[in-house]
Order: structure tokens, then sequence, then C-alpha cells
């Protein structure tokens, strides 16, 4: 089985390892000892099998092109991701590894430090060098390069073996795994098992959604919606693009060439916008946003007509096969090599427009192997699996009633990213010369919001997650499109596919519970509070029972003192989820007293009674608490105690992380 690039091999932590991009990588030589099967090693892939090698699960990880990483290391340097505080696990150990690169390199005050904010933003090559190093340094990962899937094998709607084929000789192998993952943009696993799928844009009605189907917006702040925006559905697929590094400094450029297939014909409407103004220069063409080392990641205007986005000609790339996806991507690849010679060569365009893009080039030291051009395509959509849960708008707004997104109690990531899409129609007179239909960005609607187990599971074929190509409507998708997100989905498919292969459960039949225990202790975030630090010591309880409906905003309070009712209540809804059936209730009476003491005389009748007193003694009290613990401490092995602190009431944490404590114990007992 081949690799895209040979050299010689040598031995590392009992592995053979081949070198792979200036990297030693390991080579596949046994198909038959692997317990998971990672098919596309995107960020989604890369999280999966990265999480399930963690937990001692041998791991091989096949990507179809010579390219690993997908965008994040294909120039895709500006993490779409609103905050770094709605990120956990894989990606905020990733943005950490970035953050550290620039300080060791250059100087914790140093402009580059500052340009990676927070490590989010990133050069494609120290983003490449990151995920090699983590890949390489679990041993339990096999990374296979350069091999295409075939052929799939489902017996009983069991997903059992795949056949690949070395992209270099042919050679074909078939493989067997207890859990399969399909991690690939596409979809092309889940499809080729037979799972069904979606394209294309739902009309507004299919699933209640306010922006779906066709829709013109201008994308200015005010976000008009324009006319001719009816809502259909259709099969349309919102354009791709490669995300561009550029950079403007002379010592590392490489300058840009007219490609071969040049069709002055493509660009010619921005001369027209040029004369109407609407253009002044090469950053109202393309989105030059800055990364660190004067590099760019250089994206599609949404202003701009005629950028880098090709509408209309990604709609055969989902469904298609490799020749009929090879001359798109080599359609994308000389467009947009032609749109940089145009505006900077092409005498219709003023000179001082052209003198402006001639300051910016290829940076000569990305994507050396690949001409200094991006070997991935930007992928934004394609098939969407049916699963066994649709996310879509509603699932990323304010839900009716509740003071945020909707509650999932299967809650395995969250999100923090506006609903988007780009064009799905080349410019036409319905758009006014405002804007491109299909292009919409709703930054004031979505809020962050949990993302569910069911939706990477597929319906009819099992032993088979998908994260990425994850079922969803279209608007649900313009939002968990991103890379973090697909990082962290792809991380918990990991975990659930571990937990899958040691239990020999189903996928679809793991323990929710058992499978949330485990993403919280490897700091996966599976809800968001405002007020809940990362460093808080109840966390992680908080975590959890924001999945259960305990607390419905995106306040959680738990440094304040707890009502007796809230109490009351929470051990009650604790007691419906596994592991809770043996919790008992809070004592009805704070007048208990200890054995042995005389309990008389006094008259009960005198007394208030028990709703008079709970009105005028709401807050729970110490005493009451360990009133409490002492009954739960004898039904399990724990040692709960009330905090020793002179504050005489127990905190909202506090008592969230007893619930937690006592659930987790009482499900390992049957994990």
């Amino acid at each position: 089985m081949g690799y895209h690039s040979r050299g010689n091999e040598r031995k590392f932590n009992g592995s053979a390892y081949i070198k792979y991009n200036d990297k030693w990588v390991s080579n596949l030589h046994i198909l038959d000892n692997y317990e998971l099967v990672v098919y596309a090693a995107t960020p989604g892939g890369m999280g999966a099998a990265i999480a399930a090698a963690r937990r001692n699960k041998k791991t091989l990880l096949i990507e179809p092109s010579k390219h690993m990483g997908g965008m994040m290391t294909s120039g895709l340097g500006r993490t779409d991701i609103r905050s770094l505080e709605a990120s956990g696990s894989i990606f905020k150990e990733f943005a950490t590894k970035v953050k550290e690169y620039y300080v060791q390199h250059y100087g914790e005050h140093s402009q580059q430090v500052e340009d990676c904010n927070q490590g989010l933003w990133f050069e494609p090559s120290v983003a490449k060098d990151i995920w090699l190093t983590l890949l390489t340094n679990e041993s339990n990962i096999t990374l296979c390069c350069n091999n295409e899937l075939v052929d799939t094998h489902v017996a009983d709607h069991a997903l059992e073996q795949i056949s690949i084929r070395s992209v270099e000789n042919g050679q074909l192998f078939h493989i067997h795994a207890k859990v399969f993952i399909d991690a690939s943009y596409e979809g092309d696993l889940a499809a080729m098992a037979g799972v069904p799928y979606t394209l294309g844009r739902e009309a507004r009605t299919e699933w209640n959604e306010e922006y779906a189907g066709k829709i013109y917006m201008d994308y200015h702040p005010n976000k008009t919606i324009l006319p001719h925006s009816t809502g259909e559905g259709d099969n349309r697929v919102q354009a791709y693009n490669f995300r561009l590094c550029l950079t403007d400094d002379p010592a590392n450029m490489v300058p840009v060439t007219k490609p071969d297939s040049y069709v002055r014909e493509n660009y010619i409407s921005l001369i027209e916008d040029i004369k109407k103004q609407r253009i002044n220069g090469l950053g109202d063409i393309m989105k030059l946003e800055r990364i660190p080392n004067h590099k760019t990641d250089t994206n599609n205007h949404h202003y701009c007509l005629c950028s880098t986005d090709l509408p209309e000609e990604s709609d055969l790339f989902p469904e298609g096969g490799s020749e009929v996806r090879r001359q798109i991507i080599n359609r994308h690849r000389n467009y947009t090599k032609g749109l940089l010679w145009f505006i900077q060569n092409d005498q219709a365009i003023p000179n001082r427009i052209r003198e402006d893009a001639k300051k910016w080039g290829y940076a000569a030291d990305e994507f050396i192997e690949f001409d200094h051009f991006p070997p991935q395509i930007y992928v934004r959509e394609a098939r969407r699996i049916k699963g066994e849960y649709v996310f879509s708008e509603n699932d990323a707004r304010l839900a009716p009633g509740l003071e945020r997104a909707p509650i999932h109690v299967d809650s395995i990531a969250v999100g923090d990213y506006a609903i988007d899409s780009h064009a799905t129609r080349k410019r036409e007179e319905a758009g006014q010369d405002v804007t491109l239909e299909g292009f919409l960005g709703l930054t004031w609607l979505t809020e962050i919001y949990q993302i569910p187990y069911a939706s990477m599971i597929p319906q009819n074929v099992d032993r088979l997650l998908v994260p990425v190509a994850i079922s969803s409507t279209h608007l649900g998708f313009g939002t968990i499109r991103m890379e973090p997100f697909w990082l962290q989905i792809g991380f918990a498919a990991g975990i659930s596919a571990s937990i899958s292969i040691s239990q020999q459960k189903s996928v679809r039949d793991i323990s929710i519970d058992f499978l949330q225990d485990a993403l919280i202790e490897k700091d996966q975030k599976l809800t968001h509070y405002q007020d809940v630090t990362w460093d808080h010591p109840y966390r992680q309880a908080a975590e959890y029972f924001g999945t259960k409906g305990f607390f419905t905003s995106y306040a959680a309070k738990l440094d304040q003192p707890l009502l007796v009712s809230e109490a009351s209540k929470w051990v009650m809804m604790a007691r419906g989820l596994e592991g809770g059936s043996s919790i008992p209730v809070l004592p009805a009476s704070a007048n208990v007293l200890p054995v042995g003491v005389d309990m008389g005389p006094r008259s009960p009748r005198e007394e208030l009674s028990p709703s008079e007193y709970w009105q005028y003694n709401p807050v729970l009290k110490r005493n009451m608490a360990e009133q409490w613990l002492s009954v739960v401490n004898r039904l399990t092995n724990l040692r709960l105690r009330v905090s020793q602190t002179d504050r005489e009431t127990v905190i909202r944490g506090e008592f969230c992380h007893w619930l937690y404590q006592i659930l987790k114990a009482n499900r390992s007992k049957f994990s």
C-alpha cells in the first residue's frame, strides 16, 4: 500500500515509518489488526483517530489524497469560531499548541504571537506540523495516505469491511474493523455503504426554517432580504473555492503566473464593477485576512459578485466519481489562478488597482510540494446523511420558552458560529447587482448550541459513525460545517467508537450518559455558560446537567445559594437519569434529631406546617445537606461531604457536583 512520497524506512515505537512531507509517518503493513477504521484525515477524522488511540484502540486512518489535515492545513488559517471559550478537548489542545509554537519560535511578546490570536489563526505549514506530531505521537494510529475507497461490504445492516486501492500502484486491500468512521467531507463511505442522504437545500416549510430555500440577502450589515426570495427548495450546492495563502513579503513571495487554461471572459464583469466604484483594490475582490508572518487566509469576498467562489460549478461534485471531481477541482484551480493574473495584468484594470494587486504573491514556504497552491478544495457542503436526528436552523436559535438554544440530552459537543451559506447561482438580474442567490449570513440569529449524538448515527447501517457529513438541513449544516466543530464531533465519534468496541455494543446502543462522562473527562464541552470559567471546580457537573434541562439559560449561577425547592426538583430529575434510581429524596423535615436524643416533650401541631416552614426557610442549609449525604454515602461507596466553609448554606454548584458523582459511580457499575 503506497504513500505519495517514498523514502528510507525506520522503526519508531515498534512501528515502521516513512518520510511524508518531511515527517515520519507510520507505514501500513498489517490489514487485519485494526479495531477502528477512520476514512479521511480531515479535522473530523484526525479528532476521531486521536480520541480512539488514546483509549488504546488500534486505529487505521485512511486518507484518499496525498494531503492530510483537510482545510486546516490547506489555507483555512483563520478559524471559523466566535470564541475559544466555546471549544474544548482536541480543538483547545490544537489552539494551545499553535500559540506555544509562536511563543517558542518568536518570543512571548512577538508580533507573531499577537497575530495568532490565542492560537485561532495560523499558517498552514504550522498546522500541518502540529497535526503530524499529534498523529505520529500516538502509537495506536497508523496513517495511510493516497488510498481511495472502492467498495464496502454490509451484512445484516452492519458495515463489516471496506476495500481501498492505492492511487500509486492500483493495489487493492480489504480491511475489516469493529467500527468505521466516515470523516470525509463528501460522505463517500456512508453513501457507498447504503446510508440515505440529502443534497441541496430544503424548502422553508420542510423543517420550519425561516431562512431556508431560495433567498437573496444583501450581505451588508443590515442583512436586507431582497425580492424573489421564495424559500423554494432545490438540489443546488453552495459554492466551493480554494483558500489561498498569499503574502506581501517580497522575500518570501512566488509571483503569480498565468494558468495554461486562462479564460478572460470569466472575470470581465469586474471591469464594470470598478467603473461603478464597487471595487477599489484587490481587497475588495478577495478577503485578505491576516495570519502570522505577513501571510493571509484569502477567501471569497462576500460583497464582490466575482470573487474566488464558483457558484453552480460544485453541484456535480458530491456524487461525482474521481474523474468528475478532478475536473471540477482543476476548473476551480485554473479559475482562481486566472483571477489573480487578470487583476494584476489585464490592461482594462486601472493601473492603481493592478499595482496594488501586484504587491501580493503566493507564500514561497507554503504548499511547496503542491507548487505553492492549496492542495484541498474547500468542500463547504456535499452529502448530508439521514441520521437519527436532523439538526436544523432551529437548533442554533433561541428555543421557545428558554433563554438559550435547545437542550439536547445526547449533546456531545457545542458550536458557536453564525449560520451562513455561500452562493448557489452566478450573477443574475434578480440579484440587483447587490448579491448572489443563496448567499446569507445570519450573524445576529444564532446562539451557542448543543450538537446531538444522534446526528452522526446513520439510518439503516450499523457499526458506522458519520461526524462530518452530519445529519442536518442545509441551514443547520451552515453552522456545524466549521473545522473546530468537526474536530470535536470527530473526537466524540472516536470516544464513542472506543466505548462500542470495549463494551461490544452497537454505536447506536451505547449509554449516552457514559459517553458524556468520558467526553467530560477529556475536557469536551457539552454545553455553554456565560458565568462558568474553564477552571471552575464544578464545571464538569454543570456540563453534564446542562444537557439534562437543569439550566434553562446560559447562566448556571453555581456560586449562589441553592433553594430547597430547586434541590428537590434536581433530585427528582436526577432520579430519572441513568444511574439515578437509587438517589434518595431530600428529608421532608429539617428537624431530624440524632439517634439517642430524646425527642420530647413537644407538640408537633404547634410547629409550622411543612408548607409554611419551607416558605420561610427556602435555602438549603448545611445540616439538611449533611443529613441527605449520610444516606447517600450509606448507599454508595462515595464519601461526599459538605464543604468546610463558614457558609451556612449549600451552593448550586456543590449540589450539582454531589449528584453527578452519585450518577457516575452508579453508572460505572454497569459499564
